[in-house]
């Protein structure tokens, strides 16, 4: 009976390290494991070829979308994706609802204010896009013509600077092209790809493109004005990602098609 309770108690003890040991086993990967900090990002995602909703899939896609999520994991960091109305994306930002900002927005000094700009990721200019026939073909032939643009754009800010025009402000590009594919306003001012990617998209809308572009813009991602240590690590992985020819790999994916589209 004693060899036998002895046994028992060694049995159960036995029992109990191996519960233990199963039990640390369990737990030791939440401890080791690493999880990758969250980069929230907001975009307004109706910009093609910059950022928009892929018809088939849901799914956000695009030049800015491919971009940021290249420099996440140059960053080590997990990319999370909001759509967010253009002017709300500022207020967003600032509000903590995300941590940066990429939506093919232009660098101004205006903005500079409010954000802080990562380094220049792309260049552009604005450009007029009319119905065939039109006979506008500078920015000064749209005196007294109505222009549609999107509110609170650089395509707007520019369109209202030229004298005698009459700016017609929409909530988004496409109701711009929507407006002037209708008739409803003489042209349009947009970013040089926005329309080459909307003229590749509907090639029997009859609209075309003016002239070259007439203004020079730079595209920077936006963060907080005091998220100094993440603006230098976006610019750090930017840079990472320009030099190891990933970011010529989404130009080309998704800009080089567009070049020569008229």
């Amino acid at each position: 009976m004693g060899k036998s309770k002895v046994v028992l108690l060694v049995g159960v003890l036995v029992v109990a390290v191996m519960l233990a040991t199963a039990a640390c086993g369990q737990q030791k990967p939440s401890s080791t494991s690493t999880q990758l900090p969250v980069l929230k990002v907001g975009s307004e995602v109706a910009y093609a070829p910059f950022e928009a909703v892929d018809p088939k899939t849901g799914n956000f896609v695009g030049f800015d979308i491919d971009l940021i999520k290249a420099i996440g994991k140059a960053a080590g960091m997990d990319v999370q994706i909001q759509n967010i109305a253009w002017d709300g994306l500022i207020p967003a930002l600032q509000q903590g609802q995300v941590d940066l900002v990429i939506s093919a927005m232009t660098i101004t000094d205006q903005r500079a204010q409010r954000v802080l700009f990562s380094d220049p990721y792309f260049t552009t200019g604005q450009v007029i896009g009319v119905k065939a026939g039109s006979n506008v073909k500078t920015p000064d032939d749209l005196k007294g013509k109505k222009v549609g643009v999107q509110a609170n754009t650089t395509g707007d800010y520019a369109a209202s600077a030229i004298p005698g025009v009459n700016v017609v402000r929409y909530e988004t590009t496409p109701d711009a092209f929507n407006a002037l594919k209708n008739s409803e306003v003489d042209a349009v001012v947009v970013d040089e790809m926005t329309l080459a990617a909307y003229l590749q998209e509907n090639p029997n809308s009859g609209i075309v493109k003016a002239a070259p572009p007439f203004t020079v813009e730079y595209y920077g991602m936006a963060m907080r004005k005091n998220d100094t240590a993440l603006a230098q690590k976006i610019n750090q992985a930017l840079a990472q990602v320009k030099a190891s020819g990933e970011y010529q790999k989404i130009y080309d994916t998704w800009l080089t098609p567009l070049l020569g589209q008229h």
